[in-house]
């Protein structure tokens, strides 16, 4: 008898482990949504999740400034941009689905972070923030997160991460 209510409760307590299991999948997912943006169409979710958590070698064609953009998947990430040097910044990020709903995708840095004296929110449709990707890679391979400053300015003339990869001697 004591091996059936040593079963049982053995049972119990592993249901309980996989319903709070479930329910702390279900807040984080619900908290990672909320950080990225509100109710986001599944076109344009499909869109952020394919960016973030990647290393993105960034140049618009408007001002043709080179960035590498590392967005987490927590709505956190951080940028080395050629205007900036080789300071790397904290940025926040959001998505929402734009006016079109095609999605958009705003970056919040922080005054003090770049030299200004107000914080500054950059927004880009995804059409815009696409078209402007370079190269990308999985993760974080440069250590963006983990850096202030990195070793070398990041020059106007960068194609790829392969000339990154040089930059910093990883070839």
């Amino acid at each position: 008898m004591s091996y059936k209510v040593g079963n049982a409760t053995e049972k119990t307590l592993t249901v309980r482990r996989f319903c709070a299991a479930s329910a702390v999948a279900v807040i984080s997912l619900f908290l990672a949504t909320s950080v990225q943006g509100e109710d986001l169409n599944s076109q344009v979710a499909q869109r952020i999740e394919q960016i973030t958590g990647r290393t993105l070698l960034f140049r618009n064609d408007s001002d043709r400034i080179p960035q590498l953009e590392y967005l987490g998947p927590d709505g956190t990430g951080v940028v080395w941009s050629a205007a900036l040097g080789d300071k790397v910044v904290p940025v926040v990020w959001t998505a929402s689905n734009g006016d079109d709903g095609k999605g958009a995708l705003c970056l919040l840095f922080k005054g003090a972070d770049i030299g200004t004296a107000q914080d500054v929110r950059m927004c880009d449709g995804l059409d815009i923030v696409e078209s402007g990707i370079r190269d990308a890679r999985d993760g974080d391979p440069f250590g963006l997160t983990d850096v202030t400053q990195m070793r070398a300015e990041l020059p106007q003339d960068v194609d790829g991460l392969a000339d990154v990869d040089r930059l910093l001697g990883r070839e």
